[in-house]
């Protein structure tokens, strides 16, 4: 599976696992020497209530200051190179501080790396440079979000929808995707050149301890029904990117798999407005049997989610449907600024059920009735999707479960 997050520290370098992190001695290279008693949990950092629970999504170096982030927060914290330091006054602090264009980093990031009076930042498959002085926000360099497919030229698939964590190490940089690395040769700019015999897997030079940085994968498909234009691509990839980097914090590697626009086959015309019925599991439509036979590319247990116009059924209001004909995991969607409605829907394929209920016609006395103000809409699984803090929580018991699905691979 991997890491979510990477710090350099001098001599230590911090690595982190959802609520685990590890302290490792090492030089500019290589992978050093964990030290003793670690993994430890990542609560022992004393982060203010609430922040990096269950994990962040980045860590920045920074001289005498680091930064965390998690979702759309961040914290400034100052120590040396060992130990959690101090965080300063005032701290968390929202993401939109940094003042990124472009809706850049808007929910959060993937990555951030310290590259001397440069720092870079990763979202997705776009990433910042910024010219680094003072306190933050820094000034970001003319030209940029740029395209990281497009100036990294990292190989193969590397990188290529995203990355989970970057370090630096002096003369050397590690990127980290997944279960793979790669160690790149630079100086404070540029790409700088992959070094030869690279990407390698992570576990085979690294030496964690068991367990740490190892989980599941799932790998997810996009096929939509409407044309695939530059709004429908950007849809996929928000909704991609957000889902990876929160279950990433839970153990579960989310890859891409690939995007097929279906627009162009008259036989799927009418079934932009898809006919979900109940939206009940294991009681799929005769819609959901013709649009979810569409599964090219994509392998037995591989979930594909597929974009239309709407879903129609006994509820109107719906965004997403996980129901789904035996054998052809997946959920269908529709446009929506809902950032973690795939998301949500994958949980469902992968064993998850609503932490609460609304009362209906046809439900007027829910087991788990949903109570306005409580701590219920934190939950990915809240049934409408307006989570009050996010990124939206899920708890162990629900990762174990998603863990535990017959869709879920080791990594």
């Amino acid at each position: 599976m991997g890491i979510s997050a990477a710090l350099f520290s001098g001599s230590k370098c911090y690595f982190f696992d959802g609520a685990r992190y590890i302290r490792v001695t090492r030089g500019d290279e290589g992978p050093g020497t964990v030290d003793a008693g670690y993994p430890k949990p990542i609560a022992q950092w004393g982060w203010p209530s609430g922040f990096g629970q269950q994990g962040i999504d980045a860590a920045l170096y920074a001289g005498s200051k680091c930064y965390f982030f998690d979702g759309n927060r961040y914290i400034r914290v100052s120590r040396g190179e060992t130990g959690a330091g101090t965080v300063d006054a005032g701290y968390p602090k929202p993401i939109s501080t940094w003042a990124w264009p472009g809706g850049f980093g808007q929910s959060g990031i993937d990555a951030a790396l310290y590259s001397g009076t440069k720092a870079y930042f990763f979202d997705g498959r776009r990433y910042l440079r910024v010219t680094r002085g003072g306190s933050e926000p820094w000034t970001v360099d003319d030209g940029y979000p740029r395209t990281v497919a497009d100036v990294w030229g990292w190989p193969g698939r590397f990188g290529r929808f995203g990355i989970d964590a970057a370090l630096f190490s002096r003369t050397k940089c590690y990127f980290f995707d997944g279960n793979r690395y790669i160690r790149v040769t630079r100086g404070d700019v540029g790409p700088g050149t992959v070094d030869p015999g690279y990407s390698k897997p992570i576990h085979d030079v690294w030496n964690w301890p068991d367990g740490f940085g190892v989980g599941e994968r799932v790998v997810v498909f996009f096929k939509t029904l409407l044309p695939l234009s530059a709004g429908v691509q950007s849809l996929i990839d928000t909704q991609y990117r957000e889902m990876r980097r929160l279950f990433l914090k839970f153990g579960i590697e989310v890859v891409f798999g690939a995007v097929e626009d279906l627009s162009g086959n008259p036989a799927l015309e009418d079934l932009v407005a898809l006919d979900v019925g109940p939206c009940l599991l294991g009681q799929p439509t005769a819609e959901h049997e013709e649009l979810f036979a569409q599964r090219t590319g994509a392998g037995p247990d591989d979930l594909v989610v597929y974009v239309v116009q709407t879903l129609e059924g006994d509820n109107d209001s719906l965004l997403g449907c996980a129901t789904h004909p035996a054998g052809r995991p997946g959920a269908a969607i529709v446009p929506t600024p809902a950032l973690w409605l795939t998301a949500h829907e994958i949980g469902h394929v992968l064993g998850l059920r609503h932490v609460c209920q609304f009362s209906s016609d046809t439900n007027p006395n829910p087991p788990t009735p949903c109570v306005v103000g409580s701590t219920q809409s934190d939950n990915l699984m809240f049934p409408r999707m307006a989570w009050t803090r996010p990124p939206p929580n899920i708890s162990a018991a629900e990762a174990a479960r998603m863990l535990a699905s017959s869709l879920s691979k080791p990594t």
